[in-house]
């Protein structure tokens, strides 16, 4: 008989209640829409900049629990912190206790990274662009000025020797000397919704990607900038109703079919106070989408596109009297695809790199400046994004592309002879990347579709620098804790030989019955759905609706960018039906190798995908049990020019196609199950829309459920918590299960 002693028996105990515990699996914690739009889950940033003259880059660190927020530098060769080149607690250089500053939202640093723009209040000016209050901190001299206190700023930028700041205020364009502080108007009678100068309106910052319009000269001593003219636009009004009589703005927005703003570009001489006009034709119904500078000063580049979008020409501008010359045009029988900013010079070759659709897909070429022939760069059935740099002496191009996958983004370099093509990112997903000015280093931020964002280091060999910077291992942590199912890419082919990309996502514990699905689409030409990039917010909100106990889909149908002109423009002239087709394709998949309930199958869609949805509900009525329309265009006379003409050229041209496309043509199909949902003061896609879907289907004795959201924009979104999403996915959720209950 073997003994054991009680003091070894209780130790024996307690290591295997120990293993016992460690062996039983956390319950984990069920997702919530409060959590993922109240900022629970939200990635941290580092809002990087790059320092011109050094290879060191800047970042954002805030302790808030110190109330301090300090903007560091960092140096590539070492991958050591340099220096804090400011934090709000300012101490000037004749200061002897220093002064809590405001926080701050962004920074930028001068050409000479002497002196930082402070951004602060940051809001939103129209889609993308902002205005904000600024500050210049002068590094050297330790002191902080006013941009001005007259109002918020936009579009500031440095001259290039560092001595001069230009802002847009309230439609006028400025310029204050940094070193007497002497401010001089450049126009005086700009305003919104009249006259704007060195800014675009909302119609082409949202269509041809142009915020700031104005440029300076190599040499600092000019501005090439657009005067958008806008009597000839009718407003459209806009009712808010937070007052006891409400508000009604007027913006000017140009639908299909209405005049457009005249666009004139001018160049200012900023010493002799002389405004010199550039000669763009006698034209006014045209888009002017791009001006640039050629580096010698000389001459300026203007891009004009005619009002039917057909016809790209690159005007070459002398700057002593505005007279201008065709360098050269490029022309389809549909339309031209507009890159902004799409320019990048070469002057010891007297060309410049110009992105161009010519082959079929988005490419390099490369422009000679003698005689405006283009030479093919780079080659390939895939897209370049953008040209992030070159580097003349050596011959070599860094850009952006989807070569390995449409849905992925790398960093690529090339010789300027189209050789030696190697690709420097490396892991799957979406790459977006920052380059030193010597094109040495660059700072890759990565992510993927199942994976937050990281921020590493590396240099233009393709080689790692120390550590990651950033790897959101916090967030990472918070996310193992809750059930979150992964998204899973798929391909399909369609039976026109199409190849299709979806995800897929199931239920954290998916259900041994059949589920109902739910296709969630955007679809439109301007964005992909289906890339491998994390985003936070909009994804843990289909993966939460997953958990209710759906399937949650989502296809890019063709329309959408990414894979070349022909997969794009096939919906030219007849928008709906050709998305419509793949969607119903793509279900059809689904429901063939997937457990899909089949009686209950539903499309979700916000502003293009809302349209789709809506499409859905009626011209396609029986095919889907619900439909979800967000702030959805309904009829297409009511859009904005640009894009809708672009798509089916202007109504008088295609009257057949403007009718087919609209759902409001076909509310008599309708049979049930539509939620429609947009917010009053919609600056985009209008709140009309929805009222004229909403009339004719209440003409017609249709029931369906409707929702707005009062004097919210198309975003329909708010601060965190962001209480506005969380009601939208709140009411959602509730119509869904309603519906697959019936």
């Amino acid at each position: 008989m073997i003994m054991i002693s009680r003091k070894l028996f209780a130790t024996g105990v307690a290591v295997c209640l120990t293993l016992g515990l460690q062996g039983q699996k956390k319950e984990k914690l069920n997702l919530s829409l409060d959590a993922i739009w109240s900022g629970f889950f939200d990635e941290k940033k580092k809002q990087t900049h790059m320092m011109h003259t050094s290879n060191r880059f800047a970042f954002i660190q805030t302790r808030p629990e110190q109330n301090l927020e300090m903007i560091f530098s960092l140096d590539f060769e070492t991958g050591r912190l340099i220096d804090t080149v400011f934090t709000n607690q300012v101490k000037q250089a004749n200061d002897s206790l220093p002064i809590t500053f405001t926080f701050f939202e962004d920074y930028e640093f001068s050409p000479d990274d002497s002196k930082i723009l402070i951004k602060t209040q940051i809001e939103p000016l129209f889609s993308s662009s902002t205005k904000e209050f600024n500050y210049i901190w002068d590094i050297p001299n330790k002191v902080m000025k006013t941009v001005t206190a007259e109002g918020k700023q936009w579009y500031s930028s440095f001259s290039p020797d560092s001595k001069k700041l230009a802002y847009v205020r309230e439609g006028n364009l400025y310029v204050k000397d940094l070193q007497t502080d002497a401010v001089q108007p450049i126009t005086f009678d700009g305003a919104l919704g009249q006259n704007l100068y060195g800014m675009a309106d909302a119609l082409y910052e949202n269509n041809f990607g142009m915020m700031k319009a104005y440029q300076w000269s190599p040499d600092g001593q000019y501005i090439a900038f657009l005067r958008f003219n806008e009597a000839a636009v009718k407003s459209f009004p806009i009712a808010y109703y937070d007052r006891v009589y409400p508000d009604v703005s007027k913006l000017r927005y140009p639908k299909a079919g209405e005049m457009v703003p005249e666009v004139s570009v001018f160049i200012y001489n900023i010493k002799s106070k002389i405004m010199i006009p550039v000669d763009v034709g006698i034209n006014t119904n045209q888009y002017i989408t791009g001006i640039k500078w050629q580096p010698d000063g000389k001459a300026l580049l203007v891009q004009r596109l005619n009002r039917a979008q057909t016809q790209l020409d690159v005007l070459l501008a002398d700057t002593k009297n505005g007279h201008t010359s065709n360098l050269f045009s490029e022309s389809k029988p549909d339309y031209v695809k507009v890159n902004p900013d799409n320019m990048y010079f070469l002057p010891s070759r007297n060309s410049f790199l110009w992105l161009s659709e010519d082959s079929g897909y988005n490419q390099i070429y490369e422009v000679n400046m003698a005689n405006g022939q283009k030479r093919k760069v780079t080659k390939g059935d895939w897209d370049v994004f953008e040209i992030k740099a070159v580097n003349e002496g050596s011959g070599e191009i860094f850009y952006t592309g989807n070569e390995s996958s449409p849905r992925e983004k790398h960093l690529y370099k090339i010789n300027i002879d189209g050789t030696k093509r190697k690709k420097l990112t490396d892991a799957n997903g979406y790459h977006n990347v920052q380059l030193t000015s010597n094109n040495r280093y660059f700072i890759d931020e990565y992510s993927s579709l199942n994976t937050p964002s990281s921020l590493q280091m590396y240099n233009t060999e393709g080689y790692t620098i120390n550590g990651r910077l950033l790897e959101n291992k916090e967030l990472k942590a918070k996310m193992s804790e809750y059930k979150i199912p992964n998204a899973d890419f798929i391909t399909f082919t369609t039976k026109r030989n199409d190849e299709l990309r979806a995800w897929i996502i199931k239920p954290y514990d998916a259900p041994a019955k059949k589920m109902p699905l739910i296709i969630y689409v955007y679809g439109g030409q301007s964005r992909q759905e289906v890339i491998d990039q994390w985003d936070d917010k909009t994804t843990l909100t289909m993966r939460y609706l997953a958990n209710q106990g759906y399937m949650v889909a989502c296809v890019d149908p063709r329309g959408t960018p990414g894979r070349g002109e022909a997969f794009r423009k096939a919906t030219y002239k007849k928008p709906g039906d050709v998305e419509m087709e793949d969607i119903i394709t793509f279900k059809n998949h689904l429901i063939n190798n997937y457990r899909i309930d089949t009686s209950n199958v539903a499309i979700m869609g916000w502003s293009y995908g809302g349209y789709l949805a809506a499409l859905a509900a009626t011209k396609y009525a029986g095919l889907f049990k619900a439909s979800v329309a967000i702030a959805p265009v309904t009829n297409w006379r009511l859009y904005d020019n640009v894009y809708t003409e672009r798509m089916l050229q202007a109504p008088g041209e295609n009257a057949d196609g403007y009718f087919a496309a609209s759902p409001v043509n076909f509310v008599n199909n309708y049979q049930g199950g539509l939620l429609l949902l947009h917010g009053t003061a919609d600056d985009n896609v209008h709140f009309q829309n929805s009222m004229e879907l909403s009339k004719l289907l209440i003409q017609n004795r249709k029931q369906f459920d409707e929702l707005f959201y009062p004097d919210y924009l198309h975003n329909i979104s708010d601060n965190s918590p962001n209480s506005a999403r969380i009601h939208l996915f709140t009411k959602i959720n509730d119509f869904l299960k309603a519906q697959f209950s019936k």
